[in-house]
């Protein structure tokens, strides 16, 4: 014979499951950042690199007289077409006359950032449903209240960081929303 919970206690054991629930999905939170540590954007992009202008720019006062070089416009193109940024050789007036390199660190670290995310959202997503699954056939009350907002605030915190791959997104969430239905039905009958 099941027990009922009184008005009192009911409302403690939501309060107590809804503040667990939170320490819980910071936990998961915590423990993927720490062993999947995110792109950091020192590690791609150093700044050793002169950069695009001279460090003396303003000291030089011939720069103004500087020529358009349509080859120097193309490469400049060229690497910015690759979401690169040019860096250039300069003359003694200040001129930017070759590029000495297409810096293509930015492209590398968004790269991996994107890869990153698309890794913690199916991490996320997975832990999320699992906690879902769980609070739908565990009868105990508190822990229902706990796995099903902490699994269904997981599975939305894996959508929001990944938001660049909709199609993950999509095939993604339309699996996990069937299954989860069907596993209620199946929990209700």
């Amino acid at each position: 014979m099941k027990k009922k919970i009184g008005g009192k206690n009911l409302a403690l054991t939501i309060i107590l499951g809804v503040f667990i629930a939170i320490m819980l999905v910071t936990l998961f939170n915590l423990t993927v950042t720490y062993f999947y540590e995110e792109p950091t954007y020192e590690n791609f992009c150093n700044s050793t690199s002169n950069g695009i202008y001279p460090l003396n720019y303003n000291s030089i006062p011939n720069c103004a007289n500087c020529t358009f070089s349509k080859e120097l416009q193309e490469e400049t193109d060229n690497c910015t077409q690759q979401s690169g940024t040019p860096v250039y050789n300069y003359d003694e007036k200040g001129c930017s006359v070759s590029i000495k390199e297409c810096n293509l660190c930015n492209k590398n670290f968004e790269s991996a950032t994107k890869t990153y995310n698309r890794n913690t959202f199916f991490i996320y997503a997975a832990i999320g449903f699992a906690l879902v699954v769980a609070g739908l056939f565990i009868s105990i009350l508190l822990i229902q209240i706990i796995t099903l907002p902490a699994g269904a605030f997981l599975v939305i915190e894996a959508a929001v960081k990944n938001f660049d791959d909709k199609l993950y997104i999509i095939i993604t969430f339309s699996l996990l929303i069937i299954a989860a239905v069907l596993l209620a039905l199946k929990k209700l009958r």
